[in-house]
């Protein structure tokens, strides 16, 4: 009997340390808060010309320096091959007026075999800038370079009623808080918990826009959209949108 007595006190203190151990007087730091309403910007790597054209795939978004040889100008977009001492590597962004010699930084993602029917030749690795910069030059999407997709030759033929990008964006402050129709292309969709995140273009510019997901939206989607213009929106954790369209319907 002695020894079971001894034997039960020997487990009772055991089970007592073991529990003190486990407790402590400080809180445990609290888990990191994130917002996942909101689209994840990558990290852009920086890289030599060369090491892009050498593999593609190996980043999402980088960042390249390089000195202009020749720029070509289509409707919204200049295209521009860049050379360091690595190689050479055409870029496409945002209408610029960039002299050859001037060295620029382009930021953005590479595209593989990308056909621009205006130029009327494929390139075999692209980078499409969501910024550019260099010289007199600083050109991005938004404050945020939230991002330029450079999808190229793209012509939406507007339906009666609705009003151009273009017009959206320089007469944002009149049109704010006002409805207004889109005809354009769903050049980019991010996915998120409760809406989609959407970059439509028509051939006159680009413009970002929240969408329920009750709609059913898909990147390269020809659409009619309905939204409320709002200016100046700041969505937090640096995501601010000189404009942003809130759609209300899509057809």
């Amino acid at each position: 009997m002695n020894k079971m007595i001894k034997i039960i006190i020997t487990l009772a203190i055991v089970m007592t340390g073991l529990m003190m151990s486990g407790c402590t007087d400080s809180k445990p730091a609290p888990q990191q808060q994130f917002d996942h309403n909101l689209p994840v910007v990558p990290v852009a790597v920086d890289v030599t010309i060369g090491e892009a054209l050498a593999d593609p795939y190996a980043y999402e978004t980088i960042r390249v320096t390089g000195i202009v040889n020749q720029t070509i100008n289509v409707t919204g977009y200049t295209y521009m091959e860049i050379t360091d001492s690595t190689g050479s590597l055409w870029v496409a962004g945002y209408s610029t007026q960039l002299d050859n010699g001037t060295e620029i930084t382009a930021t953005g993602n590479l595209n593989i075999e990308f056909t621009s029917p205006t130029m009327g030749r494929t390139f075999d690795i692209i980078l499409f800038a969501d910024s550019i910069s260099g010289g007199n030059t600083s050109v991005s999407n938004s404050p945020h370079g939230s991002g330029t997709i450079v999808t190229g030759d793209i012509n939406v033929t507007p339906v009666d009623g609705s009003t151009r990008i273009e017009d959206i964006k320089s007469m944002s402050a009149q049109l704010d808080g006002q409805v207004v129709k889109v005809s354009a292309e769903v050049v980019k969709n991010v996915v998120l918990i409760d809406e989609y995140f959407l970059t439509l273009d028509d051939g006159t510019g680009q413009l970002k826009a929240r969408c329920p997901n009750t709609f059913n939206v898909s990147q390269g989607d020809s659409v009619v959209v309905t939204g409320s213009v709002m200016t100046d929106v700041d969505l937090g954790s640096g995501y601010y949108y000189e404009v942003l369209l809130q759609i209300t319907d899509v057809e």
